[in-house]
């Protein structure tokens, strides 16, 4: 996928989020939700950057992707990546005791089978986190990309294929224990080259100098722009063994 071919877009977008007004970070907040222990091994599926990790965790950690540059930047910072799709995964079965899968189970063409493959590497009983947005999240730039003619690569959240409104459902099939949470932030940016910088990240191309000058004193005249987010996390077990 263009997207990911380098990290420079998703970094992009990940930078956004620091101008957050919850005095946790996103990050932290996700970190702190992890029903890990110290020693489990935990299967984490498109990991991207690895930015969840600001430093080596006490868990035996797995990440996965499926681009070769995020691999790159994950070996980098001294995992041991596996290249692969979180829809066939190259694990045993029960071959670990935690999974993540971080803003990422939209990614894959069908969820479902994604979900099905991290239940089947679970033990039984084993734990998933996912995180993913709803309705509403970070409307705000799509409706400036719409006034400026921005070919936006993303879907609105509402339209995700895994997201806040259906991911209890999806999970169901394969998962017990199923609890959401939901992150509370807004974006309060006050300069517009943060902005400009994601917006221009969400386009599978270049953007000519004419579209950035259009965007930025787009952006520009907003003046300080907030931006509402609706990001959740879920939690789930294994029914692997449970009869279900």
């Amino acid at each position: 996928m263009i997207q990911y071919r380098t990290v420079d877009k998703l970094a992009a977008r990940i930078a956004l989020h620091g101008y957050g007004t919850n005095p946790q970070p996103w990050q932290d907040w996700v970190r702190e939700r992890l029903p890990s222990r110290q020693g489990q091994r935990v299967l984490e599926v498109g990991a991207g950057t690895g930015a969840l990790w600001p430093s080596k965790p006490d868990i035996a950690l797995v990440p996965t992707d499926l681009s070769a540059a995020m691999c790159t930047t994950l070996r980098d910072k001294g995992f041991a990546p596996a290249r692969c799709s979180a829809d066939a995964l190259p694990f045993a079965a029960g071959a670990f005791d935690g999974a993540i899968a971080s803003h990422m189970l939209y990614h894959v063409d069908e969820p479902p089978k994604a979900i099905a493959e991290l239940n089947r590497v679970l033990r039984p009983g084993g734990w998933l986190v996912a995180t993913t947005n709803g309705g509403g999240h970070m409307a705000e730039l799509w409706e400036i990309a719409e006034k400026v003619g921005l070919p936006m690569s993303f879907p609105l959240a509402v339209d995700l294929s895994f997201r806040a409104e259906n991911a209890i459902a999806l999970l169901s099939r394969d998962f017990g224990d199923i609890d959401l949470i939901r992150y509370e932030d807004e974006l309060v940016v006050a300069t517009p080259e943060p902005v400009v910088a994601y917006l221009a990240s969400c386009v599978d191309r270049d953007l000519t100098g004419e579209e950035l000058s259009v965007l930025h004193n787009e952006v520009a005249g907003r003046g300080t722009v907030r931006i509402h987010k609706h990001s959740v996390l879920v939690t789930a077990r294994s029914d692997q063994g449970n009869g279900s």
